[in-house]
């Protein structure tokens, strides 16, 4: 339906007017936004040999989107969605897969799924169309063949269309609505808080990618922080483009899965940053960290991992390692834990409705507040779908009681950047991007110091 051109690939234009059509997305920018995000990057072959000048942006050639990316644009914004019959689910009970459509595509879909059983083409199913659609899909026999028969007392010939969708509905294959996010249960949380957030231009924070110029000065009595988070073993790739300050700060999943290789490097690398103070903590990448973790993705020795990173910090490195606990520099307070709502077979995880114990045990008045994942409607939002992953009780406990200057975090790579509500200023400080490229600048602040010595 999108591909017009029958070339197997969608073009920049083709996907814009098949979002126009069906109004997926609310602007042309939303829609440009998330085909950019998705299309074919050119591999190397092709910039070197081919004949096309990829640099030409508005050529076809460059600008496409093949079968599968589309494919998997559309479950990722909730567009559609594909659930199998669980194991020991009743045969009778459920079909082979069950399939969600969102209602405003839902047409298109029925109508090339239709036409895969109308053998003869003539616009209805007969018997052993009916028969082949039952077998393909394991569909419930009752329900299945109540419709069938109620469908040919009408109409002799066979099932048409509507009674084609009805069938589906009917035995579970097809659902149809709103996009899945819209009932995803932390999108509706976020819609009940949304109203009463404030999002005021954020004025603490800026960019500076160690380019002469692009810090500002700093003020007298005043402590630069710089702040890194999921730089997943690729940390070295900043060593040219990290700016002068006195803090660093790096919010977890310094490493891929928390092999001990990788987070040796890591280690000498932070110890060797010219920061009189460097502070982590741990992400749920970093697997051997969590002295609670017993999933399937654990390491062989995974406490000698943890162990052997602590122990490659020195006093004199200016390495703090924070997990539930507070270091205080020049009277600014950091309170730094690693911990974040469960998310798959990773370290760090609590259930949503156990987190909020982590979060109460943060110190009221914290100047800056290091965590992992990020506070819900704050720099949390997946792309393409637009789905939240914050914590609401995180949002609540930052905004009512703890109400920090900065709340610094990561996770989330593609929510890097700044909110602020007009008490704190939340940083999503993730160095990578959601393809996992290392090409977010680092994010810094200045904070006044009440320690005359400067540091304590």
């Amino acid at each position: 339906e999108v591909d017009e051109s029958r070339n197997g690939q969608i073009s920049f234009s083709e996907f814009l007017a098949f979002c126009k059509k069906t109004k997926l997305f609310d602007t042309a920018d939303k829609a440009s936004e998330v085909f950019f995000s998705k299309r074919s990057v050119p591999t190397a072959s092709e910039i070197l040999f081919s004949d096309h000048d990829i640099f030409r942006l508005s050529s076809s050639e460059s600008n496409i989107m093949k079968f599968g990316e589309f494919q998997q644009l559309m479950l990722d914004a909730g567009v559609v969605d594909v659930i199998p019959r669980s194991p020991g689910q009743d045969l009778r009970a459920a079909p082979l897969v069950s399939f969600f459509v969102e209602e405003r595509i839902v047409g298109l879909i029925l109508r090339h799924w239709f036409a895969a059983y109308d053998s003869d083409g003539d616009g209805v199913l007969q018997l052993e169309d009916y028969a082949r659609l039952v077998a393909d899909y394991q569909l419930p026999l009752t329900a299945s063949d109540e419709v069938y028969i109620g469908a040919t007392r009408e109409h002799p010939g066979g099932l048409d269309m509507l009674d084609f969708q009805s069938l589906l509905e009917k035995t579970s294959a097809l659902s149809t609505g709103t996009s899945i996010e819209k009932d995803d249960e932390i999108g509706r949380l976020w819609r009940t808080v949304e109203p009463s957030q404030q999002f005021v231009e954020p004025s603490r924070v800026f960019v500076a990618d160690g380019r002469t110029g692009s810090s500002p000065p700093l003020l007298q009595g005043h402590l630069r922080f710089v702040c890194l988070s999921d730089t997943h073993g690729q940390h070295r790739e900043l060593s040219s483009r990290l700016p002068p300050g006195d803090v660093l700060l790096h919010a977890g999943d310094f490493s891929t899965d928390g092999s001990l290789e990788e987070v040796l490097d890591f280690a000498a690398w932070i110890r060797s940053l010219p920061y009189a103070h460097k502070l982590l903590i741990a992400g749920n990448h970093d697997l051997p960290m969590d002295k609670s973790y017993r999933g399937g993705k654990a390491k062989q020795k995974a406490s000698q991992v943890r162990a052997a990173f602590l122990a490659a910090f020195s006093e004199g490195d200016g390495v703090t390692y924070l997990e539930d606990s507070e270091v205080e520099i020049g009277g600014i307070r950091v309170y730094g834990t690693p911990w974040q709502p469960e998310f798959m077979d990773w370290a760090f995880n609590l259930p949503r409705h156990e987190i909020g114990n982590k979060w109460k045990a943060v110190p009221t008045g914290v100047d800056v507040l290091l965590v992992h994942g990020p506070p819900l409607g704050r720099g949390d939002a997946l792309l393409p779908s637009l789905r939240r992953r914050g914590c609401a009780d995180l949002l609540t406990e930052v905004q009512e009681r703890i109400r920090p200057q900065f709340c610094v975090f990561g996770h989330i790579h593609e929510g890097a950047g700044v909110t602020c509500d007009g008490t704190t200023h939340f940083v999503n400080a993730s160095s990578m991007n959601e393809h996992y490229q290392c090409i977010h600048a680092p994010l810094v602040f200045d904070i006044s110091t009440s320690a005359k010595e400067g540091f304590r």
